[in-house]
């Protein structure tokens, strides 16, 4: 099964200078679309998920639970207001294995279940995006984060920017002149010089950190006792995962010598885990477009008792 990728503007009558031209070869034949200047992708599920324990519980008029996805729909207005995206996409995550579990059984093993309240709503922020016009991008097997990653590449081989609207770090390893993230919370943009300020190293060495440091959400292993301060002075020093471990004998501290001897292995485990794919295989299919259909997005904030949102709506220029 796969995912089919829809290229759609964000804003129907928004005016713009014309975008560069992509192209994609799929079954050995060549494809031509325009391509947008900036590209926005949404980590859905990790929205979803905060905005579920951030806010407190809501219920439609039917008794349904909806506090998440009045954050979700609220959030995705202001993103549309504020950043006006050429492009918008919302990644998903989907049910089942994935192929870094394949690699390590034990990989996001300790992640309890989907709260129950949470569930169904996964479901209405699909029905939201859908009528709003916003494809949502999943494939079984890969994460939200490939999907990202992926999108992310397009993009940069065509000469646009990404803006990849997630907090989480894992994306860190995307950043370059083209690619950054965006903390929707803060209204911030974090780029390379924050992530030298933050861990003291650059975009690419993040995978090489996160294989010292492990990462205990998601039950990746790492080195035991190397944690982000020691784990950055060792890139700092040596550059490389790989330079790290043959110059074992030349870092202090016997014990930390012998961890690093120990860990190897993990440390090695844990890269390609924490390593995103950025050829995730999406068919495109660049004629199926989709468009906004006012009528059913109004009937869902009535059915949700989002009230003030067909307002807001049209405010934002949606219709």
């Amino acid at each position: 099964m796969r995912c089919r990728v829809h290229w759609v503007p964000a804003f129907a009558g928004m005016t713009k200078t014309r975008p560069e031209q992509f192209e994609t070869r799929s079954n050995n034949s060549v494809c031509k679309i325009d391509m947008p200047k900036t590209t926005y992708i949404l980590d859905t599920h990790g929205f979803l998920y905060q905005l579920f324990h951030a806010l407190p519980p809501m219920s439609s008029p039917q008794g349904e639970p909806v506090g998440a996805i009045y954050g979700f729909t609220k959030d995705l207005f202001n993103l549309i207001e504020r950043y006006k995206p050429d492009y918008l996409f919302c990644a998903f995550d989907l049910p089942g294995q994935t192929f870094r579990s394949e690699l390590y059984s034990e990989y996001k093993a300790n992640r309890s279940e989907m709260p129950d309240d949470l569930k169904p709503q996964i479901g209405f922020a699909c029905e939201i995006l859908e009528a709003l016009g916003i494809p949502q991008l999943a494939l079984p097997g890969y994460e939200a984060d490939d999907i990202m990653a992926t999108v992310a590449r397009l993009a940069v081989e065509q000469n646009g920017q990404c803006v990849i609207v997630t907090n989480d770090k894992d994306c860190r390893q995307l950043i370059s002149d083209h690619v950054s993230l965006l903390n929707l919370r803060k209204q911030s943009f974090y780029t390379a010089e924050n992530l030298l300020a933050d861990w003291g190293i650059r975009p690419e060495q993040v995978v090489d950190f996160q294989a010292l440091v492990g990462d205990p959400t998601d039950n990746v292993p790492g080195v035991p006792l190397i944690g982000p301060k020691i784990a950055s002075e060792l890139l700092q020093k040596y550059d490389t995962l790989e330079t790290v471990f043959e110059h074992i004998s030349d870092i202090s501290g016997k014990k930390r010598q012998e961890n690093l001897r120990a860990g190897q292995e993990a440390a090695l485990l844990s890269r390609q885990l924490v390593r995103l794919n950025c050829q995730v295989p999406i068919e495109v299919d660049w004629a199926d477009h989709q468009f906004r259909n006012e009528a059913k997005l109004q009937a869902l904030f009535q059915r949700f008792g989002f009230r003030s949102f067909s307002a807001k709506a049209k405010e934002a220029s949606l219709f």
